[in-house]
Parts: C-alpha cells; sequence; structure tokens
C-alpha cells in the first residue's frame, strides 16, 4: 500500500476527530523523505477525500517551522515535573 492511500483511509478513519488524525500526523513526520516526499504531500492536500481541516493541517505538519507541526510532535510527550512547577508558580501570582 502507497503513502498516499494510507494517509487517505487514516483521513477518513479520523474525519471527526482531530486528534486522532493529528496522530497520524505524528507518525508520518519523521519519515518524511524517506517514505514519501514533499511532492506526495502536495499531491494529498489536493485530495479531495480529505476534509479541508485535514488538508491545510496536512500542509502546516511537514512545513518545518510551522506551529502545527510543533504542536503536532509535542503530543503525547512527558511534561517535565520541574517545568510545570514554574508554570504553576507563575500563574499562581497572576491570580
Amino acid at each position: 500500500m502507497s503513502w498516499s492511500a494510507y494517509m487517505i483511509i487514516a483521513a477518513q478513519h479520523s474525519k471527526n476527530n482531530a486528534q486522532h488524525w493529528f496522530r497520524y500526523l505524528r507518525k508520518d513526520i519523521e519519515k518524511c523523505g524517506k517514505t514519501f516526499t514533499k511532492e506526495e504531500v502536495e499531491a494529498l492536500c489536493t485530495n479531495e477525500a480529505l476534509t479541508p481541516f485535514q488538508r491545510v493541517s496536512l500542509k502546516a505538519a511537514f512545513e518545518e517551522d510551522s506551529p502545527t507541526r510543533q504542536y503536532i510532535i509535542n503530543l503525547n510527550h512527558k511534561v517535565v515535573p520541574s517545568k510545570l512547577s514554574l508554570l504553576r508558580a507563575k500563574y499562581e501570582n497572576i491570580h
């Protein structure tokens, strides 16, 4: 099965669930250039099987410095307790 065919199936399975779609993208971000090319990503962005949200997020996921890409990469990463403590202290002082 080609990468494009796999992503179309993934898009259908996660049509109403953005987090599920982002998890599919997270698995593929690291494979870009090995399993598929940027041209394949561009071709998939025009596929009618994907929703408009999926097309936009797919394109943003494979742009190097996009906030969407950073969000997707950081999904399911553990929070470092010291960073969490700093954030709590910062926001406790605001209230």
